[in-house]
This record gives structure tokens, sequence and C-alpha cells, in this order.
């Protein structure tokens, strides 16, 4: 399975709950390019689970925009405190040989790429906003089971 692990662009601070947050103009941007730069390099997806939060509804609706339609659906799995291997579980009812996005926030990205490619949750990933991450992993996800392909931030996603 191919893992395209994101984490939502930059966000504001001002809102009446964490969940409520929304994107910067910036943070618009910065999603906006990496669906530009999935199109660019043919990248399809044949499922996307999303956060529940706004500020990953909105980065997942900006990274769609240039890419063609596939399933997509919203996960309590993906918030920022959740147990990742909530969403192992989640993947396992999906095709081993699907490519899957998941946007989701800090610390459960990092969090989910060190389990996937190092068994435990202590491997040191840095996943700025709009930081994009493919784990391929050997067969359906499991602890240790993940090799990291590339981790891209958005100053390399931004187009020239």
């Amino acid at each position: 399975m191919l893992l395209y692990l994101l984490r939502h662009g930059q966000a504001g601070q001002s809102a009446p709950t964490d969940f409520e947050r929304e994107l910067t103009g910036e943070g618009l941007i910065e999603s906006s390019n990496v669906g530009t730069f999935l199109a660019a390099k043919e990248v399809h997806f044949t499922h996307a689970f999303v956060s529940p939060l706004v500020r990953a509804q909105q980065t997942l609706r900006a990274v769609l925009a240039p890419l063609p339609n596939f399933p997509v659906a919203t996960s309590e799995y993906l918030t920022p405190d959740s147990d990742p291997r909530n969403i192992l579980e989640l993947l396992r009812t999906i095709p081993a040989d699907s490519r899957v996005l998941l946007v989701t926030h800090e610390p459960f990205v990092s969090a989910c790429i060190s389990m996937l490619i190092s068994s435990s949750e202590t491997a040191q990933i840095t996943m700025k906003p709009a930081t994009l991450a493919c784990v391929e992993t050997r067969g359906v996800p499991a602890r240790g089971s993940g090799t990291l392909r590339w981790l891209l931030p958005p100053e390399t996603i931004r187009p020239k």
C-alpha cells in the first residue's frame, strides 16, 4: 500500500475552538500547491481519509481541486491526539494495493509515520504544515511494515 500523509496547511490561531481553526491565506496556497504537485506527478489515489477538523477539511478541498475523483471519508482516527493503531485497523479494510491520502495533524502524523517505519512512535519525524510524506508498506499497513519513500516540505512542493 502507498500511504500519502499530509499535514494540513498553515492555520490561524484565533477561533472559538481548536476544531474550528481555519487555514490562513498562506495555508490555502500551500494546500493548493500540494494538489498541483500531485497532479503534475500524476499521483492517483484510490481512497482518502481526512480529519473532521476544519483546517484539515479545507486542506483536502484545496488538494482535490486538480485531481480526479476518488472516494473520500472523514475519520475521527486522524485527529491530533488519535492513536495511530486505529487508522491502521481502518486501512486493513481496503485492498493492500491501494494508494491512500491521509490528511491529518501533528503530533498524530509524525507518530503514525514513526510507527509504520520503525515499529515505535519515537522516531523523530518533522512535519511542518503542508508537508507531504509517502510511506510504502509491505502488504497491509502494520507496525514496522513501512518504508519512508520521501518527505517533502512545502517549500519543495511550491511551484517554481
